[in-house]
């Protein structure tokens, strides 16, 4: 690892350290949960998101641009700023170092309820229309006429929440304390201190960061590419 000159391919390969680090029980519990928190994370998000998104962008009722307003200056409100105010909640509410103080944060985000709202602008008011006529209600419309619809902007929520949760440092080395709770990247950390670095277990364990994002991306690239334009291209 440390060979100098550097070599593209290494001169012999092994996989000792995949086993080192597949035999360590917290390297599994650490995929766990990461896996847990950013599957949690993706399902709550892609549902409130999408119902917040339709409600914003599809139904009339007084204040809605101003909520809409508010949504999009909380974007540009810098995380450092609610790191603390967050963790005091949790905090007062007993939930530090439990799955629910990762989860609860990450299951609404303004960004993501952006993306569905400009792309639900684009729909035709007929498709409710109709529904309407058919005697649909509301929430009848919203899951089988208008969910259907936007179906590359859910993908493109779905993928980019998990990837945000999947590789989140900061959150989770704030609210956890104990080691068995640690996410992935939480727990690669544990590779280094203060005298060495073991690079060739840290970097056979960063693969394993990295592969569920690719698979993800990959099978769903063309959802997730059509859904980012359509979120900000109109007409």
């Amino acid at each position: 690892m440390l060979s100098f000159p550097p070599t593209f391919f290494p001169r012999t390969c092994i996989t000792t350290n995949y086993a080192t680090i597949l035999g360590d029980q917290d390297f599994l519990r650490w995929i766990l949960n990461a896996f847990i928190y950013a599957a949690a994370a993706m399902v709550l998000n892609v549902l409130f998101s999408s119902m917040a998104g339709y409600a914003l962008s599809r139904l009339n009722f007084p204040g809605r641009n101003v909520i809409f307003l508010v949504t999009l200056a909380v974007m540009m409100i810098p995380l450092a700023v609610t790191l603390i105010p967050k963790f005091l909640v949790i905090n007062n509410l007993h939930l530090a170092n439990t799955y629910l103080a990762l989860i609860l944060p990450a299951m609404a985000q303004p960004f993501s309820v952006f993306i569905m709202v400009q792309f639900m602008k684009g729909l035709p008011k007929e498709l409710e229309e109709s529904a309407m006529i058919d005697g649909a209600t509301t929430w009848r419309t919203f899951y089988q006429v208008i969910l259907p619809q936007v179906r590359p902007a859910l993908t493109a929520v779905a993928i980019l929440t998990f990837q945000g949760a999947w590789n989140d440092f900061i959150w989770p080395l704030v609210v956890l304390g104990t080691r068995n709770m640690y996410t992935l990247p939480l727990g690669l950390f544990f590779f280094k201190s203060a005298h060495f670095t073991e690079y060739n277990l840290l970097i056979a364990s960063s693969m394993f960061n990295t592969i569920p994002i690719l698979v993800l991306f990959f099978i769903f690239q063309r959802y997730f590419i059509e859904g980012a334009v359509s979120s900000g291209v109109k007409g």
